[in-house]
């Protein structure tokens, strides 16, 4: 299952430069509000075995690059947003056993955030 979300967090590089707590907590909170439009636009229903999740950022006009592992802190909080939605019932290694981090693709007329691909794993429920 794919669901495209109009999110792309704070590079891991501003993270580990100290952002302000109240800064880290509107980018959790802008998270959760994209990714709970997103899961109702789609019609995503809940998960109830363990998966695999794949991120992929989309950098549309005027993003700039970033390496591939400063995707981190966006994967984080559209995992845990992907929990707070219903989607998921945990981000524990019980319920998700891979996280992947793919590179961003660039496309300057598309909409900036960033692909999920839920792989549910079978005779894992």
């Amino acid at each position: 299952m794919h669901l495209f979300v109009e999110y792309l967090g704070p590079s891991t590089n501003a993270i580990y430069a100290g952002v302000h707590w109240a800064k880290r907590k509107k980018a959790k909170d802008d998270a959760c509000r994209a990714t709970l439009a997103a899961v109702r636009a789609a019609g995503i229903q809940p998960v109830s075995g363990r998966v695999d999740l794949v991120f992929r950022p989309r950098l549309g006009k005027g993003v700039r690059r970033r390496d591939t592992s400063n995707a981190s802190m966006t994967a984080k909080l559209l995992e845990d947003a992907l929990v707070k939605a219903g989607v998921l019932a945990d981000d524990t290694e019980a319920h998700v056993r891979r996280v992947i981090l793919e590179p961003a693709e660039i496309n300057r007329q598309a909409v900036t955030g960033t692909t999920i691909e839920i792989i549910e794993l079978e005779g894992e429920a």
